[in-house]
């Protein structure tokens, strides 16, 4: 087994687990749906590829919350092409936001993941294709690595430095598989079965926290201020 590590940073991010119709809500933190989505996106796979999305569903999966963000709220209006206006919509996002991420599996088929993260067949996005990534989302890979939650509690904390500054001792909270017996842990809908347009299906995953010690501040080389480089423009 290894462990893939991605850090997904963006001036917006949106992760819904409670998206219906006109209202589309965001978590907290980004669903393990989201993340295989925009791994299977990567690779190419077509949306009613069952077999591969079945392959990428188990890996085991955690993700650190290192920069919250701040909830936003879009009044949201669409057209159709013939110019028909559809209903009104409220849209949820994560602004600048910062999340630890890792999947846990076969070392081959990390490798791939990776490999397609790096080189991706379509655009990446966090979330929601309006949600394109700060910058390339792979971190590292633990080939010998055997636990996710492990890997990210030994993780140096990738918030932007202004964060890290303005919030010295964070407590950051690392979100991960469980078991069905584990009283303690939450059910959440994201649990991928089928990405198809007209059938998309999701199953129940248990889900655990953990939260830990105060954070050492890493100093400059963490993630990037998504405005910095308006900065070249003055």
């Amino acid at each position: 087994m290894s462990v893939l590590v991605l850090v997904l940073a963006g001036p917006l991010q949106s992760w819904g687990l409670t998206a219906r119709h006109s209202y589309r809500d965001t978590g907290a933190h980004p669903t393990k749906s989201g993340v295989i989505g925009m791994v299977a996106s990567s690779l190419g796979l077509a949306r009613t590829d069952r077999v591969g999305l079945a392959e990428l569903a188990t890996l085991s999966f955690a993700v650190r919350t290192d920069q919250p963000g701040t909830r936003m709220r879009d009044f949201h209006t669409t057209h159709t092409r013939a110019g028909k206006a559809m209903p009104l919509s409220d849209r949820f996002y994560l602004a600048d936001a910062v999340f630890a991420a890792a999947l846990g599996g076969p070392r081959e088929l990390l490798e791939r993941v990776r490999r397609g993260l790096c080189s991706p067949a379509h655009p990446l996005f966090l979330g929601r294709r309006s949600c394109p990534p700060a910058r390339p989302p792979v971190h590292s890979l633990h080939p010998h690595a055997t636990d996710p939650v492990a890997v990210l509690e030994a993780l140096p904390w990738q918030a932007a430095d202004w964060w890290q500054a303005a919030n010295p001792g964070q407590r950051m909270v690392i979100y991960h598989d469980s078991a069905f017996a584990d009283r303690s842990a939450h059910l959440s809908p994201d649990q991928p079965l089928d990405f198809s347009p007209t059938s998309r299906r999701y199953a129940l995953r248990p889900v655990a926290s953990c939260t830990l010690p105060p954070a050492p501040a890493t100093g400059p080389g963490g993630a990037p201020d998504f405005f910095d480089a308006l900065d070249d423009f003055q």
